[in-house]
């Protein structure tokens, strides 16, 4: 087969591109499902954007399918100065022999650029009989010096391989293996406070601490700043919006006092501490972030900035209130359940108890109020066991990357750590036949759910 002019060939991609892509869209539109890809660990293969057997390469390189690589994909992390190697297995699988001399083909789809002199492959060539296989040594040398950050290649194993950056379109280009790097040196900060989220009230005052170690034997400078950040937009923000459709803030960065040390010492702990002064008026939610700032190469810029999230607490002015129908004059049992969601794991000093609580009333059919019996309260909660060294939250966080975690000082002691925390308050009150009025007024929750049972309740 004929290897397709390059120019001719990028066009073809580019347009089944677009229609794998455009079906993709479609098809997670209508499961809701979204892929978040992971940090560090497992990361994106060169090219490899959209898999899709229309858009194989194969389709246009058969003869390729003949080669067999193993393994297709390699991710090392190394230290400027560090070497690495590893072994790669080609496999003709077609009757006739196939001419092997592979190189690095670099490819534009990098975060930084590799020289191809940090790649050596042993032997540089082979000349494969069907049938046969051939191990070929392939190790990557980091100069001192080099830049951090990550590296993809393409290792080709024929010289038949179009340009780089056409191969890098396909997911796994036949005749090729993927290399990531990602170069690196070991963090001296730890941070212990990978963000800070609570519920807050309007006029009310806060603080909060943010807990770094420096565990390298040199100071450290710090210069923690606020920055904007997006976040979960609620309805009353999506009220509040200004006339470009963005959401508003519930209040500027101004409301936030930062004090912090210039330097974290050698060996020692530095705190970080925010004050917040929730405006009276303040309303929705605040998102940002606290960029640390920290002198240190071990630590890239997104993984220095703190999360930073207020969601302010709604207080309704008039109770909730809602009917329903008796049709015996069975007792009434009212359960009323709400959810505390973790809010002020990692804050301190200053916030208040958010216990839920209910003030509850009955109006019965004739028109007198009512107030039920409080039978009995009931809590329950998730708590996880976490490493002290860097307590997690209950979600991913993209900047917890596995190498910062991995850098981490741990003394093998755990600590407890809550998760949502569930109230459930049961009432009780005489029935009687006809239409009822229920009025509950919440405080310290954003939600809550009620059952009412009619007759013996069921234990």
């Amino acid at each position: 087969m004929r290897i397709l002019d390059t120019k001719v060939l990028k066009g073809i991609v580019c347009g089944l591109l677009v229609v794998a892509i455009f079906s993709i869209a479609c098809a997670g539109a209508g499961d809701g499902n979204i892929a978040v890809p992971a940090i560090d660990k497992v990361q994106p293969k060169v090219g490899a954007s959209v898999e899709s057997s229309s858009i194989y390469a194969g389709d246009y390189f058969p003869e390729f399918e003949k080669i067999r690589v193993d393994p297709a994909y390699k991710y090392l992390e190394l230290e400027p100065g560090d070497n690495d190697n590893f072994t790669v297995i080609v496999e003709n699988k077609d009757n006739k022999t196939i001419n092997l001399k592979p190189e690095p083909l670099i490819t534009p789809y990098t975060e930084n650029f590799m020289n191809e002199s940090w790649i050596s492959i042993s032997p540089s060539q082979k000349a494969l009989k069907p049938g046969e296989k051939q191990e070929f040594q392939v190790k990557v040398d980091i100069p001192e010096g080099a830049d951090l950050g990550n590296y993809a290649v393409l290792i080709a194993f024929t010289e038949k391989v179009p340009e780089g950056d056409v191969a890098g379109y396909y997911p796994n280009f036949p005749g090729t293996m993927q290399l990531n790097v990602q170069v690196w040196v070991r963090p001296s900060v730890q941070i212990f406070t990978p963000y800070v989220n609570d519920l807050v009230e309007a006029g009310e005052n806060y603080t909060y601490e943010i807990k770094l170690r420096n565990t390298g034997d040199k100071d450290i400078a710090i210069s923690p700043e606020l920055t904007e950040a997006g976040g979960i937009i609620y309805a009353e923000d999506v009220a509040s919006s200004s006339s470009t459709g963005m959401p508003q803030q519930a209040f500027g960065d101004d409301a936030i006092q930062v004090e912090a040390p210039e330097e974290i010492k050698a060996g020692q702990t530095a705190i970080v501490k925010l004050t917040l002064a929730v405006p009276a008026d303040a309303k929705g939610s605040y998102n940002g972030n606290l960029d640390l700032n920290i002198d240190d190469p071990g630590i890239r810029e997104y993984e220095e900035l703190v999360s930073l999230s207020f969601r302010i607490l709604p207080v309704p002015e008039e109770p909730y209130e809602n009917t329903f129908e008796a049709e015996t004059d069975g007792p009434i049992t009212l359960e009323i359940k709400a959810y505390q969601y973790g809010y002020g794991l990692y804050t301190t000093g200053g916030n208040r108890d958010l216990t839920p609580s209910f003030n509850v009333s009955l109006t019965d059919p004739s028109g007198n109020e009512v107030t039920p019996t409080l039978v009995h309260t009931k809590y329950s909660g998730s708590i996880n066991i976490v490493d002290d060294a860097y307590s997690q939250p209950p979600y991913p966080v993209p900047y917890i990357s596995s190498r910062i975690a991995g850098s981490m000082e741990t003394n093998n002691q755990g600590s407890y750590q809550g998760g949502t925390t569930t109230f459930v308050e049961t009432y009780s009150a005489p029935g009687a036949a006809g239409k009822w009025t229920l009025s509950i007024f919440p405080e310290n929750t954003e939600s809550f759910e009620y059952t009412v049972t009619i007759g013996t309740a069921e234990e």
